[in-house]
C-alpha cells in the first residue's frame, strides 16, 4: 500500500498573513464601517473633481470712487404761463444753460469747459477749485455765476456749507457774508441760489442779498428750488436784472432722460421764445450735452449766454404791470 502524503503544516508566516486578510475582510463586512469608508471615498473624489473643474477665482476689482455733489432740491416743474409767442415767428428760439456746483471736482469742471457751447458756470464760493476754475473760465470767455449757498428746508440734514446764508442770521450778518461771497469770485457777472428752498421763501432775508448783487452790477437767476420762492419777485421789486429757471436737466443721471429734458427745454423755447436750464457736471450730463450740440438741426434753437436771457430791471412806473413770479 502506498502511503498518503501528509500535508505540511502551515508555517507561522502564512498563518499570520491569512489571519490579517480575514481581519480586513471582517472590517469591511461591517455595515457601518463600510458606509463610512464609502462616504470618505465620495468626499475625497468630490474634492478632486471640484478642485480641477472650477475656474480660478477672479480677484475682485476695487470700486472706483464716486464723485458726489451737495444735495440738490428738485421741485415739481410747471411751465411758465407766458404769452404763446413773444418773439417774431421767423426768430430762432434761444436757450441758455447754467451748470451748477462748479468748484468741487476739478476734472468735472475741466470737462465742462471743453464743451463747444455757451455755458454759464455757477461756482460755489470757497470750494477747493473755485478760484482756479473761475480763472480758467474767464480766460475762455465763459460766463461765471456765483452759486450762492442758501439754507434748504432740509437743514441741518443738508448743509449749504460754511458760507451759507441762513434765515436765523441778522441783516448785518447776511450783508457781511454776501459781500465776502461776491469778493471771492470777482469775475462773476451774476448769481443763482445753491439749495435755498427755505431761504428763498423769506423776502426780508433776500433783500440784503439782492441789494448787494445790484450794487455790484450783478444779476440774479432764481433756481426755483422751492415752488414758494419769492426771489424773482423781490429782484423785480428792487430793480435787479433777473430770470427764472425753466428746466432741471439731470434730475435723473442717465443720458436718455437728460436728452428728454433737453427736448422739453427746446419745446418751451419754441413756445415762449426762450428758456433756461440748469444742470450739473455729471459725466452723463456732459455726454448728453455733447449729443445736443452735435445735432443742431434736431433742435432748431440757438444756445446763448445766460446774460442774453436775463430780464432788465422794470422801470418804477411800470412795476405795477410787471408779470408776477411763477412758482415751479
Amino acid at each position: 500500500m502506498t502511503q498518503k502524503k501528509r500535508k505540511k503544516a502551515p508555517t507561522k508566516k502564512k498563518t499570520a498573513a491569512k489571519k490579517n486578510h480575514n481581519n480586513r475582510l471582517s472590517w469591511l463586512s461591517h455595515p457601518l464601517t463600510a458606509l463610512a469608508f464609502l462616504l470618505l471615498l465620495l468626499l475625497v473624489g468630490g474634492y478632486i473633481i471640484t478642485r480641477w473643474s472650477l475656474p480660478e477665482p477672479v480677484p475682485q476689482q476695487q470700486p472706483q470712487p464716486v464723485i458726489t455733489y451737495p444735495m440738490e432740491e428738485y421741485p415739481a416743474e410747471v411751465d411758465k404761463p407766458q404769452p404763446p409767442q413773444i418773439t417774431p415767428p421767423d426768430h430762432v428760439p434761444k436757450v441758455a444753460i447754467i451748470m451748477d456746483d462748479i468748484g468741487i471736482n476739478r476734472a468735472a469742471a475741466l470737462d465742462a469747459l471743453q464743451l463747444q457751447m455757451p455755458l454759464a458756470l455757477a461756482i460755489i464760493p470757497g470750494e477747493a477749485h473755485s478760484t482756479e476754475i473761475m480763472n480758467l473760465a474767464y480766460q475762455q470767455h465763459s460766463e461765471i455765476l456765483i452759486h450762492i449757498p442758501m439754507e434748504p428746508v432740509s437743514y441741518p440734514k443738508n448743509n449749504p456749507g460754511p458760507l451759507g446764508l441762513f434765515v436765523h442770521q441778522s441783516d448785518s450778518q447776511i450783508k457781511r457774508r454776501i459781500d465776502d461771497i461776491i469778493t471771492a469770485l470777482p469775475y462773476a457777472i451774476g448769481g443763482n441760489n445753491h439749495m435755498g428752498s427755505e431761504f428763498t421763501q423769506h423776502a426780508d432775508k433776500l433783500r440784503p442779498v439782492l441789494l448787494a448783487l445790484k450794487q455790484s452790477g450783478l444779476f440774479f437767476v432764481d433756481s426755483l428750488t422751492s415752488k414758494d420762492s419769492v426771489a424773482y419777485q423781490q429782484a423785480q421789486k428792487l430793480g435787479l436784472s433777473c430770470a427764472l429757471r425753466d428746466v432741471f436737466l439731470d434730475n435723473v443721471r442717465q443720458v436718455e432722460p437728460i436728452l428728454f429734458q433737453l427736448d422739453r427745454l427746446v419745446t418751451l423755447a419754441h413756445r415762449h421764445g426762450s428758456a433756461i436750464a440748469i444742470c450739473h457736471p455729471y459725466p452723463q450730463t456732459i455726454e448728453a450735452l455733447q449729443q445736443f450740440i452735435a445735432d443742431p438741426q434736431r433742435f432748431d434753437v440757438e444756445i446763448v449766454p445766460i446774460s442774453q436771457l436775463v430780464h432788465p430791471p422794470v422801470p418804477s412806473s411800470d412795476k405795477h404791470t410787471a408779470a408776477p413770479a411763477v412758482h415751479h
